[in-house]
């Protein structure tokens, strides 16, 4: 009997599968199906290109994000390939991190130079530097109120065709790079203020360098991931020795996957046209309910590719020069959760949000904690993002969500509820259980993302296609996002029994 039960759920796991598959590949389908529409558009503001010629398609060309940072990526491999052979030159040979540090900042301030400008790079210096000369005068408990304030300083000069773009003489390109290093070099200063604090010297100039050497990262500098100062810090702190032909050999597999992601999702482009149709809300209205959830899906997965192409690439670079930098984001298509969605993405910036700010707020409150902290992370994530109308509904659904997600958790480990789960059912039932009550909260996380991902107003053409569409059709999407919760299920229990073996 025990066999029989361990094969039906072996082929219940394997329909789930089937069935989560076959909607997403069938969702997609339809949608890019909608490439029709652009076969005689008159592409006034150059959203697409000739494509590549053995394929004899048009390429969706319009996010702007992908096009900047693909060729800031290939004029960043050889230049970075430089810069850690000579970091690993002085490593071998130097026992002093100081000169270290100074290689890292010339080589990022060189690079700044030759691509955006005297004016830029000298921002990208001033910029840290102000932070750090603010923290100490204004000491450790200004330290949040000086970074948040400077964020608002951050989307003045974020702002297209502005001053602060007009006066460096930068092209839309140029200053939507600048922009993003400006971000990311912010994380790093709040990163390093706080541990300097903590456990190393802030107000020593050693400290100081070390700090540009950091915030100045040329592997990351523009791109990302984030990685916390203490661990930036360990890493450079390390014994050091040449590089092995493991080592090597690693290095080009890794880089090898991520053009083949790049190169996979340039072909997608030339069929799914999945960021063209967002300037495009009438078409999206007038979509049938597959070819809908497949423009959402879509969405998610493009966002993805951007980011294991862009995270993978810097973090291999990165990782040859022995400095750590988190993981590449896990698969949207196997994860259910807020919390995991959160935790396995965008794995440094969820580790900032985690130890600079969920842990102190929750260990400063003795009620409410957890509430407040989760509140003010999104509330940082919304600053950070940008103050926009879809940055505002993304982080409130996502707040709104995680709060529900904790809530049944809470429920969940209750002595009372697990008492009653134990006498009335299996734990196969329970796992059903979970399921069926995290689809619709996996429904309202998706929705939430495609605020983020497609703006506004094609975020609320999904809300009403829930609200006001078809019964039939809302509980058919409920049923397959089961699937997906089963399969998420099954392979994060996967994931931790390797874990375990290991």
């Amino acid at each position: 009997m025990k066999k029989l039960l361990v094969c039906f759920d072996k082929y219940e796991s394997y329909l789930y599968i089937f069935v989560w598959s076959y909607a997403v590949i069938y969702s997609v389908y339809e949608f890019s199906l909608t490439r029709n529409y652009f076969d005689d558009y008159y592409d006034e503001y150059g959203d697409f290109d000739s494509g590549w010629t053995w394929i004899g398609r048009k390429r969706d060309i319009s996010d702007l994000e992908w096009r900047v940072w693909l060729a800031l990526v290939w004029r960043l491999i050889p230049c970075v390939l430089v810069h850690n052979f000579v970091s690993q030159y002085i490593k071998v040979n130097s026992s002093k991190t100081t000169v270290l540090c100074c290689w890292y900042i010339l080589s990022s301030l060189a690079f700044t130079c030759y691509h955006l400008g005297v004016w830029s790079m000298l921002y990208l210096i001033l910029h840290p530097t102000c932070l750090h000369i603010l923290t100490c005068v204004c000491g450790k408990n200004l330290i949040w109120f000086t970074h948040v304030l400077y964020l608002f300083v951050i989307h003045v000069l974020k702002i297209p065709d502005g001053a602060f773009q007009t006066w460096l003489e930068l092209s839309d390109e140029q200053h939507c790079t600048l922009t993003i290093a400006m971000c990311w070099t912010h994380l790093r200063s709040i990163s390093h203020n706080i541990d300097s604090n903590e456990k190393y010297h802030l107000h020593s100039s050693y400290g100081f360098i070390q700090k540009l050497a950091y915030c100045l990262y040329l592997p990351t500098l523009f791109l990302g991931p984030l990685t916390l100062y203490h661990e930036f810090v360990d890493s450079i702190d390390r014994s050091h020795h040449y590089w092995t032909w493991k080592e090597l050999r690693t290095f080009a597999i890794n880089l090898s996957r991520c053009i083949f992601w790049l190169y996979l999702t340039e072909l997608l482009l030339h069929f799914v046209y999945v960021n063209a149709i967002q300037y495009h809300p009438q078409v999206v209205q007038n979509l049938n309910p597959w070819a809908l959830y497949g423009l959402g899906y879509s969405m998610g997965q493009f966002f993805l590719n951007k980011y294991v192409v862009i995270y993978g690439t810097c973090g291999t670079l990165s990782n040859l020069d022995n400095i750590k930098v988190p993981p590449k984001p896990k698969c949207i298509a196997r994860i259910h959760l807020y919390s995991d969605m959160w935790k396995h993405f965008d794995r440094g910036l969820y580790t900032f949000l985690v130890k600079y700010i969920y842990i102190p707020i929750q260990k400063a409150n003795v009620y409410c904690g957890r509430l407040i902290a989760s509140f003010l992370c999104f509330t940082f994530v919304f600053l950070w993002h940008g103050l926009e109308l879809n940055i505002f509904t993304w982080t409130l659904f996502n707040f709104i969500g995680l709060t529900i997600e904790s809530i049944g958790k809470t429920i969940g480990r209750s002595k009372q509820f697990r008492e009653i789960q134990n006498m009335y059912l299996s734990p196969r039932n329970s796992k059903r259980l979970h399921c069926m009550l995290s689809s619709p909260l996996l429904a309202m996380s998706a929705i939430s993302n495609f605020y983020f991902f497609g703006g506004q107003i094609i975020g609320d053409i999904f809300i009403q296609n829930i609200l006001y569409g078809s019964w039939k059709v809302l509980l058919s999407l409920l049923c397959f996002l089961y699937c997906c919760c089963q399969v998420s299920t099954d392979v994060k229990s996967w994931e931790l029994h390797c874990l375990r073996k290991a």
